[in-house]
């Protein structure tokens, strides 16, 4: 097996077959094409790089117009594992096992697999199909409903009688392997919550009036009940990583509206309501939606998800899949969410925070702590639901 070759060395001997899988046509030869890095802030340490690539080929006599993506990853330290939570090669074992192809449920869709190459030292390149938001940048409600109605269908079939995949290189008890991740981190955070100094911080004083140190110690004590809940509620398939960024609507010929995930790194096996907590709080976390509107966001979310689960057919209680969300919103965001107060009194990583997330530490804290507020309480509420359903 051959080592990768650098991306800025790709050439067109390389583009041509998924330009041609891309373009439907084998006899299509590329004219032209250019190179553009994708970049985002929250990126896996498996992950290599996107890059799209664009430009044009001659095909019977025609001038044809092309865009993919490549996405470049490799096994991170330590981690060639297939039950890792982050299993570098899962999204490409699920497209060559045909998960991908036809996803169950009506509505969600993954994006067209190009091509496959997989090289030495476990790198592999994934050729994507280039999808475009027919949204505008910032979603409304109606299209965060949307989204969530179709991963509602798609989970739905699942719990309805689709049978669930098993291969063995599926995630199973992602969060757990989540928590794992940043438990050191979580450490800190809860030494840190329990000083009463912290809360005199100029920037918590305004974003916390009401100090939180005794829900996340909660929170951080209950975890394992909570894990074991979420194994106790109807299993299905999941995206477990569908949140904003990683969401597309587009529509199909008949007009109708589609949604398009990308990034199957995290599939496997969760919880009904697990998908769409990272829906709700993600796109709280990562300024995709106003947090002091979130209850809105959180309505709209968990009405499109119980439509989509009543339009596969599923007719369980619906506060089962109220139950998984609330219980995967506060595990995966309480604590960890909580990672940008380790940083409060580090001037260079704040500037890094303004950077990336273009916004002054005033904004950021401000829409984070209102956050946080708000997965606490739905940790509450997760409590609540445990006692009385199960």
């Amino acid at each position: 097996m051959n080592n990768a070759p650098e991306i800025k060395d790709i050439d067109v001997n390389l583009l041509t077959g998924p330009v041609r899988e891309a373009l439907g046509s084998g006899a299509a030869k590329i004219s032209r094409w250019e190179r553009y890095p994708i970049s985002y802030i929250n990126t896996e340490e498996s992950n290599l790089g996107l890059h799209r690539f664009t430009g044009t080929a001659e095909d019977q006599g025609k001038v044809r117009p092309w865009s993919i993506i490549l996405k470049a990853v490799h096994a991170p330290i330590n981690h060639n594992d297939p039950t890792f939570w982050n299993y570098h090669r899962r999204e490409i074992l699920a497209y060559q096992a045909g998960l991908l192809t036809h996803l169950p449920g009506d509505g969600l869709f993954a994006p067209h697999c190009l091509g496959v190459t997989e090289y030495a030292d476990e790198v592999c390149w994934l050729w994507l199909e280039d999808v475009a938001d027919s949204a505008v940048q910032t979603w409304s409600l109606q299209q965060y409903r949307l989204a969530a109605q179709h991963l509602g269908r798609f989970n739905g079939a699942y719990a309805t009688g689709h049978p669930l995949p098993t291969q063995p290189w599926l995630s199973q008890h992602w969060l757990q392997g989540w928590l794992t991740k940043y438990e050191s981190g979580c450490q800190e955070t809860l030494t840190l919550i329990r000083d009463e100094s912290l809360w005199k911080h100029p920037l918590l004083r305004s974003g916390f009036p009401h100090p939180i140190a005794d829900d996340v110690l909660r929170l951080w004590d209950s975890h394992p009940a909570l894990l074991a809940t979420l194994d106790q509620l109807p299993q299905t398939f999941c995206h477990m990583d569908a949140y904003r960024p990683n969401l597309f609507i587009r529509r199909d010929v008949q007009g109708v509206d589609q949604t398009v995930a990308i990034d199957w790194a995290f599939a496997g096996t969760g919880g009904l309501g697990e998908e769409i907590a990272n829906l709700f709080a993600a796109s709280l976390i990562w300024h995709e939606y106003d947090a002091t509107r979130a209850e809105s966001l959180d309505q709209a979310v968990f009405a499109g998800y119980i439509d989509g689960l009543r339009e596969s057919g599923w007719q369980g209680n619906h506060q089962l899949a109220r139950l998984g969300y609330t219980v995967a919103c506060a595990l995966r965001w309480g604590v960890v969410g909580l990672w940008w107060l380790r940083s409060l009194n580090n001037a260079n990583e704040q500037a890094e925070f303004e950077k990336n997330w273009k916004h002054p530490m005033p904004q950021l804290v401000s829409q984070w702590s209102k956050t946080a507020y708000y997965v606490f309480g739905l940790a509450e509420e997760a409590y609540q639901l445990r006692r009385t359903l199960l």
